[in-house]
């Protein structure tokens, strides 16, 4: 089964110029932005490991006894127990994505919009004059078609304000870099 771009409203880039598989789609609810997969893009994964019994050693405790004995005989009271990794998680996948926006006929539509959207996206809503709010929804993510993340969340966003304008003032182009992580780790 073959992914379908959503069917609402895309905003952003729609160059039928460029495969399908050298775009990314951030979807929010009804929001749908889609750009240019732009040079930097990659992901990491974390996972964590640890040395629980490091500090086993003797010596640790004992350190003028164990230097002496280690200096008297050549041996250590360390073991290869001492430096046994043990798994203690993963971190929740990263991606750093960099979109590219371009005017091919309206600057405010294909450029300054997906900006504002994910703008949007990355913020929480408060409502005047109650304390507190809804933190930030989580986005859906289709990178080419090939990598689709469902509930991540937007962590970084940055986008240039001194790139080539129209005489209206909107940008021509635009490199946008986000930071965006999968809610929990992931699994096979």
């Amino acid at each position: 089964m073959s992914w379908k771009p959503p069917e609402l409203e895309i905003i952003g880039n729609n160059d039928p110029k460029v495969s399908p598989y050298l775009k990314a789609w951030i979807i929010q609810e009804n929001t749908c932005v889609c750009g240019v997969i732009g040079e930097g893009t990659s992901q990491t994964i974390l996972s964590n490991w640890e040395c629980p019994f490091e500090d086993l050693a003797l010596s640790k405790y004992f350190q003028r006894l164990g230097g002496a004995v280690q200096v008297a005989t050549g041996f250590s009271d360390l073991s290869k127990i001492n430096s046994t990794q043990v798994w203690v998680g993963n971190q929740p996948l990263e991606l750093t994505l960099v979109l590219n926006f371009y005017a091919l006929a309206d600057a405010q539509k294909e450029v300054l919009a997906p900006i504002k959207a994910l703008e949007k996206m990355i913020a929480p809503e408060f409502s005047p004059p109650l304390p507190g709010g809804r933190v930030p929804r989580a986005v859906e993510v289709n990178l080419g078609r090939f990598l689709l993340l469902e509930s991540c969340v937007i962590t970084q966003m940055s986008a240039p304000l001194d790139k080539e304008k129209t005489k209206d003032g909107y940008l021509v182009r635009s490199e946008v870099q986000l930071q965006i992580e999968t809610r929990t780790m992931l699994d096979r």
